[in-house]
């Protein structure tokens, strides 16, 4: 498992909030070159609209536009997921830990699990 943290100003919309953090897992793990992943995200949303065929031209449409293209380019063989929030215990703890930090921080952690061939 690897984490990572970045800093975004604070967000009004939580749907930016959640495409933005799937994105920017999308460019490190393209980064990092691996391959054959799955995102797991508790935004259904998320999932709906990257999955779906609406086309938008709001930010968060452009962001899911980025999803949809790394999907589609770099990651080919990668999966989103929609995944319960009540799944994710850590990821929601971290979340419910935010406000109260004197700095808003966008928390994105990744759990990656790697099947070795020998």
């Amino acid at each position: 498992m690897i984490a990572r943290s970045e800093y975004f100003p604070p967000l009004i919309d939580i749907h930016i909030g959640e495409a933005l953090g799937l994105l920017k897992a999308m460019e490190w793990v393209r980064d990092l070159q691996l391959v054959n992943m799955d995102f797991e995200v508790d935004s259904k949303t998320v999932v709906d609209n990257i999955y779906g065929e609406r086309v938008g031209v709001s930010e968060f449409s452009v962001i899911i536009r980025n999803c949809i293209h790394l999907l589609g380019s770099d990651l080919a063989n990668s999966d989103v997921k929609f995944i319960m929030r009540q799944a994710n215990k850590v990821a929601h703890n971290l979340a419910k830990t935010a406000p109260l930090k004197a700095s808003f921080r966008f928390i994105l952690i990744y759990h990656l699990v790697l099947n070795l061939l020998l």
